[in-house]
C-alpha cells in the first residue's frame, strides 16, 4: 500500500490500482446537462462554482438564446462548454462529461441538474460524508426539498446525529460520483436515451459489492416532474407521453436485468408503474396519448427495443 501525491490530490495505492482518497475542491468538477435552461440558468451556475470552481456543462442542442447565455458563462477559464448538435439524452451526455473530466485529471464529479438549486454547504457535506463512510462509498446521493411535493425527499427518522443512510438508488442531481468507476463497472448506459439511467448505475454499483448512500441533511432544492394540478400531486408526476414511454421502458428493463438481485426495489418499482398508469388513466390530462406512450414503452421493454424513441 502506497500514499503518493499528484497535481490535484492524495492517491492511495492498493494493489497496484490507484484509489482518490478526498475529494476536494482541486479533483472534483461539477457536471451539468442543459436543454433548454431557463433564463435564471446563468445564477445558478454562479452558485455552483462558489463551492466548485471547475464546471463542465454539456448542452444538448438548446436554442440560440440559451446557448448565448451558456456560452458567456464558459468564458471562464474553469468552465468548460460542450455543445451537442442534437439531444443526445442523458446518458450519452453525461458520459461526455465524464470523460471530458477524467482527461482533465479530475477524480470525482458531481453531477447536478440544470433546474437543481444547491446549499451553501452541500459540497463540504458530501466530502464529510465520503470520510465518515469510510472511503466505501463511490456513489453519494444528496438529500433534497421536492419543491413539487413542497417536502422533504428523505426523512431519516428521530436520530438527528446520523450523516447518510445506505439507499439502493439515488437520483443524478446532487450526486457525488468517483471516477474510477468507469474503468471498474463501465459507463452510463446510453441506449436509455433519458429516466432510469442513475437508478441503473446505481444498481450496477451494488452489484459490485459497493455501497450507495444518501445524505440525511437536505443540500439542495430540487423539483421532479411538473405538477400544475392539485389531483397530479395526489399520484404521479404530470410529464409528458414521451417521458411515459421511457419511464415504462426503461423502468421494465432494469427490473430484467436486477430483480433476482434487488427482489425489494423491484417490487416498488411495478408498485410505481402501477400507480403511474393509474395516474394517466384517473387524474392525468392527454390520458390517450400518455396511455398508447406508456404501452409502448412496455412493448419495447419485451422486445429489448432500445435507443431513442422516435414515435411516443
Amino acid at each position: 500500500m502506497i500514499l503518493y501525491k499528484n497535481a490535484r490530490c492524495i492517491f492511495l495505492k492498493v494493489d497496484g490500482v490507484a484509489i482518490s482518497l478526498i475529494p476536494s475542491v482541486k479533483n472534483t468538477c461539477a457536471v451539468i446537462v442543459t436543454y433548454y435552461p431557463d433564463k435564471d440558468i446563468a445564477s445558478r451556475l454562479r452558485r455552483i462554482q462558489k463551492q466548485l470552481p471547475s464546471i463542465i456543462i454539456i448542452d444538448n442542442a438548446s436554442s440560440k438564446t440559451c446557448l448565448s447565455v451558456l456560452r458567456e458563462f464558459s468564458l471562464s477559464p474553469t468552465v468548460d462548454l460542450l455543445e451537442n448538435n442534437e439531444n443526445e439524452g442523458i446518458g450519452k451526455a453525461l458520459n461526455q462529461a465524464a470523460s471530458l473530466a477524467i482527461t482533465s485529471g479530475f477524480s470525482w464529479v458531481l453531477m447536478l441538474d440544470q433546474d437543481t438549486l444547491i446549499h451553501g454547504d452541500m459540497f463540504d457535506t458530501l466530502v464529510t460524508i465520503y470520510k465518515a463512510t469510510g472511503g466505501r462509498s463511490p456513489c453519494i446521493g444528496s438529500n433534497y426539498w421536492d419543491v413539487s411535493k413542497n417536502k422533504e425527499f428523505l426523512r431519516c427518522g428521530s436520530r438527528t446525529d446520523r450523516e447518510f443512510v445506505e439507499r439502493r438508488t439515488v437520483i443524478t442531481s446532487g450526486t457525488l460520483l468517483r471516477l474510477d468507476l468507469f474503468k471498474r463497472i463501465g459507463s452510463f448506459r446510453e441506449d436509455y436515451f433519458i429516466d432510469s439511467v442513475d437508478h441503473e448505475y446505481c444498481l450496477r454499483i451494488r452489484a459490485n459489492g459497493l455501497p450507495v448512500v444518501i445524505s440525511c441533511q437536505q443540500l439542495m432544492s430540487h423539483s421532479i416532474g411538473s405538477t400544475d394540478s392539485r389531483e397530479s400531486r395526489l399520484l404521479a408526476f404530470d410529464h409528458p407521453p414521451v417521458r411515459k414511454y421511457y419511464m415504462a421502458r426503461n423502468t421494465l428493463v432494469t427490473l430484467k436485468c436486477y430483480i433476482a438481485r434487488e427482489p425489494a426495489w423491484a417490487v416498488c418499482q411495478l408498485a410505481r408503474l402501477i400507480v403511474e398508469f393509474l395516474s394517466i388513466a384517473l387524474l392525468e390530462r392527454d390520458k390517450r396519448n400518455k396511455a398508447s406512450a406508456f404501452g409502448r414503452g412496455i412493448s419495447d421493454a419485451v422486445k429489448n427495443r432500445m435507443g431513442r424513441c422516435g414515435r411516443a
